[in-house]
């Protein structure tokens, strides 16, 4: 039997990826088999169990991947010379429209899937998510502070950041007309309120 080279095996983990992000996408996380999954990919169903011990643990890999748009944003930030509330806007606005341009990310939390997969995970995988998101967090809201942003609170800002990050998966209720001059209006709010003295 011939050997898997390690090309093969990034191959067959990419395809894994890909393909069970496809799937989650079209058919949501619980209708979507193992047996989709391989089938998709045109390998055993043995094969699977060598990358993941379960759907979940494909569902969180792709979720981490995706994911990696926020780190990216940050980056992009970080490395900007605009003045700081500028930044902030650009900050708020990049976030959420990265989140209405990924279905991934949109279905998470739209199919109302996202806490029942959750509570099937094992809970290193969840300590490491929180511990390495906070690390990011902090991070950022360090720079952000030394930029001379007036909350002085880490977690009032990582609260602000999330719930301007999570208002778009709430376009429908809020309406699809007036969305876009709402969010236009509450990040300049915020642009201003976190930069202004008291």
């Amino acid at each position: 039997m011939a050997r898997i080279t390690s090309e093969q095996r990034q191959k067959t983990q990419n395809d894994l990826l890909h393909k069970g992000r496809e799937l989650f996408i079209q058919y949501g996380f619980f209708k979507t088999s193992i047996d989709d999954i391989v089938q998709a990919c045109g390998i055993a169903k043995g094969s699977f169990y060598t990358y993941y011990s379960s759907k979940e643990e494909l569902y969180y890999a792709v979720l981490r991947k995706e994911e990696a748009i926020k780190k990216e944003i940050i980056e992009e930030i970080m490395r900007e010379t605009l003045p700081l509330k500028e930044l902030l806007i650009r900050f708020f606005e990049k976030s959420w429209q990265a989140i209405e341009g990924n279905p991934f990310l949109r279905s998470v939390y739209q199919r109302g899937e996202f806490e029942r997969i959750v509570a099937r995970l094992p809970q290193e995988l969840l300590d490491e998510h929180a511990r390495e998101d906070l690390e990011d967090s902090v991070e950022f809201v360090n720079w952000l502070q030394a930029q001379g942003i007036t909350e002085t609170d880490p977690e009032v800002l990582i609260g602000l950041f999330r719930t301007v990050i999570l208002i778009p998966l709430h376009r429908a209720e809020i309406g699809e007309e007036i969305f876009p001059k709402m969010m236009a209006k509450m990040i300049a709010c915020l642009a201003e309120g976190l930069t202004k003295e008291a």
